[in-house]
């Protein structure tokens, strides 16, 4: 790129970087991010910031000169647009075995627990991100139960996010994105395959079907399933919503959660959960009773 070039395209970066979110634009995408998402952005500074350095990306890949002219093509309310919306304001940080006590925990229980309640055991993952975590609840359940458990062990991954969930459904990863699985698992489950000349890992066949993928927004009034799950996750997903909607998720969760099965939310989500029907057992591991 010449020096011409490049100056032209910081210069337009830039350009794009200069326009103003107002503070009734802010509080528009805000109050249309709580709605769709249950995220609570309250105005601050950091939050304002949030929501500009994000939506400016999307200004800038659809021409646009304004959050204004972004909000009119939001308003028309296009599957595409939402969609898009959502999954820039979203933070997707996930990793395999991330806050790795929980499956030291699912390791543990799933023997007892195929014994309890027999060969069909039912686990969702219910912010799936782009699937390191459901991948290693699937590859912790083949260490638990044996080399073929995909006739005892159905996995249910789901996000709000269509852009990550996709990426999830294929199980390909850039060396980058394996942080977190250590070499016995990587070799055991994952292989290595090239496409425009770059190598990347993919989930092999036995984990990947153990995985069923499907959108899913914990904002429904309702969460219905045919069954109830074993085990749920739901990490570190209710650090974005007030109180009142941190009450109603997990009373749809516990309503979906057979008795004696485990709830399983981050670290740092430990201290919002209050519900009669739930014993808590340890860091961020609860029972249903």
């Amino acid at each position: 790129m010449t020096a011409v070039k490049k100056a032209e395209v910081i210069g337009s970066l830039n350009d794009f970087e200069e326009i103003k979110l107002s503070d009734k634009m802010f509080s528009k995408f805000a109050e249309l991010m709580y709605n769709l998402a249950g995220v609570d952005l309250p105005l601050t500074p950091k939050n304002h910031a949030l929501i500009r350095n994000r939506i400016v990306k999307l200004l800038r890949r659809h021409s646009l000169k304004s959050y204004e002219e972004y909000w009119d093509i939001l308003e028309k309310g296009s599957p595409e647009t939402v969609s898009e919306f959502i999954s820039a304001l979203t933070t997707n940080m996930t990793s395999f075995y991330r806050e790795s006590n929980h499956f030291d925990f699912l390791l543990s229980v799933l023997p007892d627990m195929g014994k309890k309640f027999g060969s069909d055991l039912r686990l969702w993952c219910a912010a799936a991100s782009t699937g390191q975590e459901p991948y290693t609840i699937a590859m912790t359940a083949c260490e638990a139960l044996g080399e073929s458990p995909s006739s005892k062990v159905r996995i249910l991954a789901t996000d709000i996010d269509m852009q990550v969930l996709k990426k999830a459904s294929v199980g390909t990863y850039e060396e980058r994105e394996m942080q977190g699985l250590p070499p016995a698992q990587r070799q055991k489950y994952f292989e290595k395959v090239k496409s425009d000349g770059e190598e990347y890992w993919r989930a092999k066949d036995r984990i990947h079907d153990m995985i069923r993928f499907a959108p899913f927004n914990l904002m429904n009034p309702k969460y219905e399933f045919q069954h109830k799950f074993h085990v749920i996750f739901c990490r570190n997903v209710l650090i974005y919503f007030d109180e009142p909607t941190t009450k109603r998720v997990i009373e749809n969760l516990v309503t979906c959660l057979a008795p004696g099965g485990y709830l399983i939310l981050g670290h740092s989500e430990s201290g919002n959960v209050k519900h009669p029907d739930l014993k808590p057992l340890s860091r961020a591991v609860y029972q249903k009773i």
